[in-house]
């Protein structure tokens, strides 16, 4: 009974084998196993010995030698015809282990994370084609030479995390995501995992990696542990652990569209000013749109009353209902502790809203998890540089306004030096620092920045003055409630500081034109079913959303030319970056012969060289900055991940 059925299951394995390379031939692609002997470098590579262990059948990707390499199609399925010598080994192997079992382990060597064959190739091909996910083996890895390769940087990546899990499956494209997926899972980079909490993970990992590819994510160009770290974003740790394959395939389905940007090589379009004609009629209503009246929801981490960011948005919020009258109506929801988001954005949900904002960084991982529950409901975030299709973000460009600043404050100083105080070293922070510095050297080309930082410990404004400085930049002004933000000031003996002209966040401005934008037609903000790219809006003074706010004590000079600068800014006739640029290390970044592209300003990592000061690094930062510079740094990619109860 067992060799009838084993050459039936010899026909179903060639049949399979025989498609699999036709699919290949068709396809472009080696339609055969793999030969170690070609991948290997040609230098010798150390050995060593792992034992005998369970490895996981789809891991082995072919042979040590060239010559059993064309019996095979990729997925280790037979080629050779019923009647040969081959077959009727395959055929006996197969009924041995439909009768008993096959107990002897295969050799193979383990390279870069996959395994090639040294015994037992026909072992594997009928386990595979028996459904066995995984196989016994003596192992022994090919350690590869030290190189710059990506490759080997991951795969050296992999062996620190093999070492803590004991898993083989989880494979990435990049540096940095096995450190990443550790701490999703709660564990430090050298954690290592208990014995039972890895059989779980391989349970479940294998079910997720079966969704991934039935959905069809080998056309996407990304491995299922690319994907697991992405789906991470949208769910936690705990749902992994607890899931069947049906909610994997479900939830993946659910974030298919963020998985197909996330590959893009280009994820994120940038919206630099609203779409649509602002239509206006008599006392803020509107003339006419395709939606009558349109349900919004705010989420504030704080309220107004002790937060200057919160009252800057809330007061948006104000100018959003009174501009918009009866076409919009407004929840609030206040002190949302990041750690209950998702409850208030899903009551946000359950009230009826239709487009939720949530004003904070911080509560952009709440957004995400709730977002892909309702496709139909429409959410944002403020922050800047965020590839998500479910969660658009959104922010200003301050730059503009600094750059008009800086040109007052290098045509009033007299010392040669001005003070410059940063807030976190953040996307968009350095171009702010560096437009301010080439706004000074437009009327002051000899004055020199002297930088500090909000998020480090310090009397920064104490050193100015010992210094003799007489100009700073301090924090710009974003609500009726400065907290002692002045933006640029005159900074006395006694140390109090008196305004000159600020930068001034009119975040009412964007609310009302992206809700114009969407009353007038929905497909001007697009729901994630159909984004092709993740849209940021970073809007500026053309738009409305950021002004300029001077002190009448200025000079009519000062007040003259700052007029200029900004109708020439909000024209595109000035642009605060197309002029000669040289970095702190003497890099040329613009001969003054183009603008710098909204990529090239919005992830700045450098300063120009008439500032004197640097980025702070992660590990000198006040508590209170890391989780903004972990999420929004501009070099967030550097910060090792999260461990946990950190």
């Amino acid at each position: 009974m067992a060799t009838i059925e084993a050459v039936q299951c010899y026909a179903a394995a060639l049949k399979q084998g025989q498609k699999e390379y036709k699919n290949c031939v068709h396809r472009g692609l080696y339609p055969y196993i793999q030969s170690l002997q070609h991948l290997r470098q040609s230098a010798p590579l150390s050995q060593i010995s792992l034992g005998t262990m369970e490895i996981p059948i789809y891991l082995i990707v072919g042979s040590t030698q060239d010559a059993r390499c064309n019996s095979f199609s990729p997925g280790f399925y037979p080629l050779l015809g019923t009647e040969t010598e081959f077959a009727v080994k395959w055929t006996n192997l197969c009924a041995s282990q439909l009768s008993e079992g096959i107990h002897d382990p295969i050799k193979c060597f383990e390279y870069l994370g996959r395994f090639y064959v040294e015994e037992g190739n026909k072992r594997v091909s009928v386990l595979k084609s028996l459904g066995s996910t995984t196989i016994r083996a003596e192992v022994i890895r090919l350690m590869p030479a030290q190189s710059e390769d990506i490759t080997v940087k991951i795969y050296l990546e992999f062996l620190e995390f093999y070492r803590c899990s004991k898993c083989w499956g989880v494979h990435f494209s990049d540096l940095g995501s096995y450190a990443a997926l550790q701490a999703a899972l709660g564990f430090a980079k050298d954690q290592l995992w208990p014995e039972d909490f890895q059989k779980k993970f391989n349970r479940r990992f294998f079910a997720f990696r079966n969704s991934f590819y039935r959905l069809g994510g080998a056309g996407l160009g990304l491995t299922a542990g690319d994907a697991l770290l992405r789906w991470l974003h949208f769910h936690t740790a705990a749902e992994f652990m607890t899931m069947e394959e049906d909610g994997y395939r479900q939830t993946l389905s659910a974030v298919w569209r963020e998985l197909c940007v996330y590959t893009e090589t280009e994820p994120i379009a940038v919206s630099l000013a609203p779409m649509g004609a602002e239509k206006k009629a008599g006392g803020g209503g509107l003339l006419s749109f395709g939606k009558k009246k349109l349900r919004c929801a705010f989420l504030f981490q704080k309220n107004p009353d002790t937060s200057a960011w919160t009252a800057s948005h809330d007061r948006g919020r104000e100018y959003l209902e009174e501009t918009l009258g009866d076409s919009v109506s407004v929840q609030c929801y206040y002190d949302v502790d990041p750690e209950r988001g998702e409850d208030v954005i899903e009551q946000a949900v359950s009230d009826g809203a239709e487009l939720i904002f949530t004003t904070a960084v911080s509560l952009i991982d709440a957004a995400l998890r709730v977002a892909v529950k309702y496709p139909k409901v429409r959410f944002m975030n403020c922050s800047i540089d965020q590839p998500y299709v479910n969660v658009k973000a959104y922010y200003c460009r301050v730059y503009e306004g600094k750059f008009i600043t800086g040109a007052i404050a290098g045509a009033m100083c007299k010392t040669g030096r001005i003070g410059y105080v940063g807030s976190y070293p953040i996307l968009g922070v350095p171009a702010s620092i560096n437009a301010f510095a080439l706004g000074v050297a437009l009327t002051n080309p000899d004055a020199r920045i002297d930088l500090r930082w909000h998020c480090l410990p310090g009397d920064y404004m104490g050193e100015f003055c010992r210094q003799g400085i007489q100009l700073v930049s301090d924090r710009d002004h974003i609500s009726e409630q400065p907290e002692g933000a002045q933006g640029l000031a005159r900074l006395s003996p006694d140390g109090s500081l008196k305004l000159l002209a600020s930068p001034s966040w009119l975040w009412g401005e964007f609310y009302v034109r992206i809700v114009r934008e969407l009353l007038q037609d929905p497909r001007r903000i697009p729901l994630a079913e159909d984004s092709d790219k993740a849209i940021n809006y970073w809007w500026g003074m053309n738009s409305g959303v950021v002004d300029l706010r001077l002190s009448p004590d200025l000079p009519e000079g000062m007040l003259a030319l700052a007029r200029i600068l900004q109708n020439g800014i909000r024209t595109g006739a000035i642009q605060p970056f197309q002029r000669a640029i040289v970095t702190q290390d003497g890099r040329v970044v613009n001969d003054g012969s183009r603008p710098l592209s909204m990529e090239e300003i919005l992830k700045m990592d450098w300063l120009c060289d008439r500032v004197d000061g640097c980025l702070p690094s992660y590990e000198e930062l006040l508590p209170v900055a890391r989780p903004t510079v972990r999420r929004l740094g501009v070099n967030r990619r550097l910060i090792p991940p999260e461990e946990a109860g950190v």
